[in-house]
């Protein structure tokens, strides 16, 4: 579910029309349950766009209902989302795009040959000239 929500969140940036909103909220409104699952954000909240805040609010409904792990995951991502520049977002969402229209299958392959690769040390990915350091200058 936490990778539905995000996903979506992240790279669709799709507004969600039922959610209804007469203008933006400010951070200091949000209800505590709110501003915990949005934290990685506070900073730019104020600055949002509506939709965009109501989208997140939206998602942060679910907070309350994820696991440890799934809360975790959540706050890094939005963290690392936030820290993105523009260009960065819009690359994002075009990566996104282009990985959605992968078959299924494919997609799965490609998923578990990047968990393989995260598994693996350094010296089994990389060739060894890039992983030794070099002796040191005298």
């Amino acid at each position: 579910m936490i990778k539905t929500l995000l996903t979506a969140v992240l790279f669709c940036g799709a507004p969600y029309a039922h959610i209804a909103s007469a203008a933006s909220e400010p951070w200091q409104k949000l209800p505590p349950v709110e501003q915990q699952a949005l934290a990685p954000i506070y900073m730019q909240w104020n600055s949002l766009p509506e939709k965009q805040q109501q989208h997140l609010r939206h998602l942060a409904q679910h907070y309350p209902k994820l696991n440890t792990a799934e809360k975790e995951r959540f706050s890094s991502r939005l963290a690392t989302w936030a820290n993105l520049t523009p260009a960065q977002r819009q690359a994002a969402r075009e990566k996104y795009r282009a990985f959605s229209q992968v078959p299924i299958e494919k997609r799965e392959q490609v998923k578990k040959m990047l968990l393989q690769a995260k598994e693996q040390p350094a010296s089994a990915v990389l060739p060894a000239a890039l992983i030794t350091p070099a002796p040191a200058q005298p």
